[in-house]
């Protein structure tokens, strides 16, 4: 008995002694940070895939055809890091094309992005949506209403403004100790009503100013400069200007239940022409959406807009929203517009839009 217990004793006190030993061990091992860039190794070497659908039912009483039900796009998106110092995203579009019902195929974006410059600058290269006012970088799933505001469509197409190029942006310092961001980008767009591709050396710049605040522990606000000069279809020079506000509201006690956003644009074009002379117009939007239970929202739109190679050219419009969200990877939307033009008739619809995702997808921009 007493030579079982020595032994029994022994054994114990050699476990404790290899644990502390392995732990000593441990400690002296050089920590590896928390902020390190990702590093591809054999189980995510295969891309993040993600697929949206959207699929629409609209009623309008302007037109021959009244009564339209149809797949409207589907987007496909490819990411990964490419090493520990850059990352990479690809998203195609596949959409219907609403004179001839025919589905095309084409490349949104392809992005090659800096992960690990210093002093807070990233560096992007590619195709990519502009940083031009706060609407135009999203993609259209992303939008809370069923379609972009009048003032996208008038001056750069149903998807919004694109740029094959090369977008800077850096965090910059300041002593209101606000989270404020600036970024340049150079490169070509495609033929927009407002820009062209153009045949010379000119090429498209946008700048934006981005400052956040928070107002409170329940709300926030974000302000937005924008500005931009390229070449038109009559290869003469196009400037624009641009705002945003933006205003949420989400209480931290009912966070899940109740929100509320209250979002405005406005810009200013000027279009050079080939006589000589020079084109003004406007556009402003200005939409509130209130979550009135934990799935459910409703919103409002007022929309003005010009059109950029037109004189004396204007429309107007007025949104109603019903949105439901069983999920983040699922949105059903109801949505009543009436609009009126002074170059043409005027028309109401009512729109019905189906959002599904599967796969992996990225959070959207604030």
């Amino acid at each position: 008995m007493i030579v079982a217990y020595s032994t029994a004793q022994t054994d114990s006190t050699a476990a404790t002694d290899s644990l502390l030993i392995r732990e000593l061990e441990q400690q002296m091992q050089p920590a590896v940070p928390q902020d390190a860039a990702p590093i591809r190794t054999a189980p995510t070497t295969n891309p993040d895939l993600s697929a949206i659908g959207d699929f629409r039912s609209s009623y309008s009483d302007a037109g021959p055809r009244n009564l339209e039900t149809y797949f409207n796009a589907l987007e496909v998106q490819l990411s990964s890091v490419v090493d520990p110092y850059a990352e990479a995203k690809f998203l195609f579009s596949f959409g219907k094309d609403s004179l001839n019902g025919e589905y095309s195929a084409g490349l949104e974006v392809a992005t090659l992005t800096s992960l690990s410059l210093p002093s807070s600058i990233q560096v992007m290269l590619g195709r990519f949506k502009t940083h031009f006012t706060k609407v135009n970088q999203l993609h259209p799933h992303a939008f809370s209403f069923v379609d972009f505001p009048i003032l996208i469509r008038n001056y750069f197409g149903e998807e919004g403004l694109f740029m094959e190029g090369i977008s800077a942006s850096v965090l910059v310092p300041n002593p209101w100790d606000v989270y404020q961001e600036f970024v340049v980008e150079v490169g070509r767009s495609g033929s927009t009503p407002s820009l062209d591709y153009g045949t010379g050396n000119r090429l498209l710049t946008t700048a934006q100013l981005s400052t956040f605040f928070d107002l409170s522990e329940n709300s926030t606000l974000g302000v937005g400069l924008s500005g931009l000069s390229g070449v038109n279809a009559l290869d003469r020079t196009t400037i624009m200007a641009g705002c945003d506000l933006t205003y949420k509201w989400k209480p931290v006690q009912y966070n899940t239940y109740h929100s509320f956003t209250w979002q405005t644009e406005a810009m200013l074009c000027r279009t050079d022409t080939s006589a000589g002379s020079t084109l003004q117009s406007y556009g402003a939007y200005s939409l509130f959406e209130y979550q009135i239970e934990k799935r459910t929202f409703i919103g409002a739109r007022f929309d003005y807009s010009g059109l950029p190679m037109v004189e004396k050219s204007d429309e107007r419009s007025i949104s109603l929203l019903l949105r439901f969200q069983p999920t983040e990877f699922q949105i059903l939307a109801l949505e009543f517009q009436h609009a009126n033009r002074n170059f043409g008739p005027g028309y109401n619809q009512l729109v019905f839009r189906a959002i599904f995702g599967i796969g992996t997808h990225a959070a959207h921009a604030y």
